[in-house]
């Protein structure tokens, strides 16, 4: 049977699961039909996108990230308040980080400005607190590179065996010390309840194909790991000795493009964890993959970085 976790540990508005992370603004340039370029921009970040997907599936969240005092940090703060998201930024005197986005395909190339890169989280009382109290902690976008800020989590995410989740999402540009950040990642990847490995971060991080990176993973603690390989679909394997793989699933529809793919599974893995627990059975952990392949399916079929409305999202995905 699935280990459910207790009433205690549920996720309630009171104590919600901490996502934290990065939020920016991303300004995309977009080809026109007559080979002209537009720009649009909008509220991103993978930490906020992870955010916005696990509200979207029905989890009490809340988003831990650096913005600025300056107009893109209010919309920021705006687009989450109007979804009643809770947020404990820490305010930079960098201002808000800004990615723009150069067409190609399926996901642009990205380039980021110094405030992105400066992006840092100060762990205040209000900040510690959240953490203190979540069920779970979930960490996507975070500059583990900055030896500080890896103390820091450390030091807030009591008991990370059983609460702590982890994506690296490394991003080119972002990172400016990938020594580091893979040296400090694998400091939380041991003591880390869940991991979210795609194979752009395994060849990144680890310079190693996505199944040693995930073994290796296993090894330095982790007790649970989903890869993904793109079209290729995701695999759940976990230190008990689970092995399960589901392919990707094709919905109706075209591909608009794939930004928050990896997102979007990394928080369908986080919600079922949170609303169900930790599959401790091979069929639990093959339905924790299908509800995440088919979120992910619904997300790369709108525009934009995270599913925007009810109708984008399929029932089954929903159970």
């Amino acid at each position: 049977m699935s280990s459910k976790p207790t009433a205690k540990a549920r996720p309630t508005p009171d104590a919600p699961v901490v996502v934290i992370g990065d939020a920016i603004v991303t300004e995309l340039q977009e080809t026109e039909a007559r080979g002209g370029l537009t720009r649009r921009s909008y509220v991103s970040g993978s930490a906020l996108n992870v955010t916005m997907a696990l509200a979207r599936l029905g989890v009490p969240v809340a988003l831990i990230a650096s913005i600025g005092d300056d107009p893109d940090g209010l919309r920021i703060r705006d687009h989450l308040r109007k979804r009643g998201i809770q947020f404990a930024p820490s305010v930079s005197l960098a201002g808000t980080g800004r990615a723009v986005g150069e067409p190609a395909d399926g996901e642009p190339l990205y380039t980021f400005d110094d405030a992105a890169r400066a992006r840092r989280i100060r762990f205040d009382d209000e900040q510690v607190a959240l953490i203190r109290a979540a069920p779970f902690v979930a960490i996507s976008g975070f500059a583990f590179d900055d030896k500080k800020q890896h103390r820091r989590l450390l030091e807030a995410v009591i008991r990370p065996q059983e609460r702590l989740l982890l994506d690296p999402n490394p991003r080119l540009g972002l990172v400016e010390d990938p020594g580091a950040f893979l040296d400090n990642f694998e400091r939380h990847v041991s003591s880390a309840l869940f991991a979210h490995l795609s194979d752009n971060d395994a060849d990144l991080l680890f310079e190693a194909p996505l199944d040693e990176a995930t073994s290796d993973m296993l090894d330095l603690g982790a007790t649970h790991v989903l890869a993904t390989e793109g079209t290729r679909g995701g695999r759940w394997v976990n230190r008990a000795g689970i092995d399960v793989a589901e392919p990707i699933v094709e919905l109706p529809g075209e591909i608009v493009d794939t930004m928050g793919a990896g997102d979007a599974v990394f928080a369908t893995a986080v919600a079922s964890i949170a609303q169900g627990g930790v599959p401790h059975e091979a069929a639990d952990a093959r339905r924790v993959l299908q509800r995440a392949m088919t979120v992910a399916a619904a997300t790369v079929r709108v525009t934009g970085s995270f599913l925007a409305a009810d109708d984008d999202l399929p029932p089954a995905a929903d159970a």
